[in-house]
């Protein structure tokens, strides 16, 4: 119970930022409107990057980790409250995305709109999972304030390298690399593909989590 109350915390301190986060993601499908499955993959990832970073630097501000370690709840728990708001946030920015292009897809707007597909939500589930599975390890290393140019460099390259792989993927060409894709993509279900992506996106999660954990363990507040 004292795990959601925090997860709770950590979600309505950001509220005017989620806020934020929603307007910054309509311009981003107006922005980013020949982007195709780009345009969910920049748009959602901003939008956890935004809220994400922000709640990092609010709590090193105010001190909070000095705060939360007063109470009976052990680090681990602490660095798990992290990682479970990205999966509230990521949600929240995808319901929000498909209201927005639902909306305007039916309000005349001459304006192109990618509608959500399964595809389109992994790619962004992986491109926000690698970017808080790098993110999180520096965070607790150095702080919000010793991290924030990597972090812009680290938010820029993980969301046009997944938009521009995905882009790739969808208008191959008959080139023998594509062919081999092609061939490796064929011999495997949609369902095969999206289970063993899905499975090593959530390794690496653990895998980030464990560093995390283990760094934050050691470091003196």
């Amino acid at each position: 119970m004292l795990n959601l109350h925090l997860i709770m915390k950590d979600v309505l301190i950001q509220k005017k930022q989620i806020i934020f986060g929603f307007f910054y993601l309509l311009f981003i499908i107006f922005a980013f409107q020949n982007s195709d499955v780009g345009t969910f993959i920049i748009g959602i990832t901003a939008f956890t990057y935004l809220v994400v970073t922000y709640s990092c630097a609010s709590e090193e501000k105010n001190r909070a980790d000095v705060m939360l370690n007063s109470l009976p709840v052990k680090r681990s728990q602490i660095v798990a409250m992290k990682y479970l708001s990205v999966v509230i946030f990521f949600l929240s920015g995808t319901l929000a995305y498909m209201l927005f292009t639902g909306l305007l897809k039916n309000s005349g707007f001459n304006i192109k709109i990618y509608m959500l597909t399964i595809e389109g939500f992994l790619a962004g589930f992986i491109s926000v999972s690698l970017m808080t599975g790098i993110y999180f390890p520096i965070y607790f290393k150095v702080g919000y304030m010793k991290s924030r140019i990597l972090n812009l460099i680290l938010f820029f390259s993980i969301f046009t390298g997944v938009s521009y792989i995905a882009q790739y993927i969808q208008h191959m060409d008959n080139n023998a690399l594509n062919k081999l894709l092609a061939g490796i993509l064929a011999s495997q279900s949609n369902f095969s593909i999206a289970v063993i992506l899905l499975a090593l996106t959530v390794i690496f999660q653990l895998i980030s989590y464990g560093i995390s954990v283990k760094i934050y363990n050691n470091r003196e507040l």
